[in-house]
């Protein structure tokens, strides 16, 4: 089966994309400056996705980057709503199981990103954005 997506939705897919992209390196440079080390990105598991897999000092930051380009849908944090939370969470779960890290001490930060014109960006870290519960 053949869908016809249109040429406008297809370009607005694209350029969603790409500033998830950028974002994230972005948020990469941001992390590195600010003394993480990144461990991993863009990491998969049968349960979802998370963006950047980071440590600092002895913890380790599983991290949401959320990137926008107006203020039309809110603040970027605003978008890691519950469910996403809950994906976030299983993947974070399977990854601590599969490397082994059960003592480790970790937690869930989201870097959103605000582009405020071409060149300027406002970028804001939120260490332990959300916790298990």
């Amino acid at each position: 089966m053949n869908l016809h997506i249109p040429f406008r939705l297809r370009r607005e897919a694209q350029a969603h994309l790409r500033l998830g992209v950028a974002g994230e390196r972005i948020a990469k440079i941001y992390l590195r400056f600010k003394g993480f080390s990144i461990l991993e990105t863009n990491y998969e598991s049968k349960y979802g996705e998370i963006d950047i897999i980071a440590r600092e000092k002895n913890t380790i930051a599983f991290v949401e980057v959320k990137t926008r380009k107006s203020e039309g849908f809110g603040e970027p944090e605003e978008a890691v709503n519950i469910r996403k939370r809950r994906k976030i969470i299983l993947c974070a779960r399977y990854y601590i199981r599969k490397k082994r890290l059960d003592g480790c001490n970790f937690r869930f930060d989201i870097v959103s990103i605000k582009y405020q014109g071409r060149f300027r960006k406002k970028i804001k870290l939120i260490r332990d954005a959300f916790r298990i519960s």
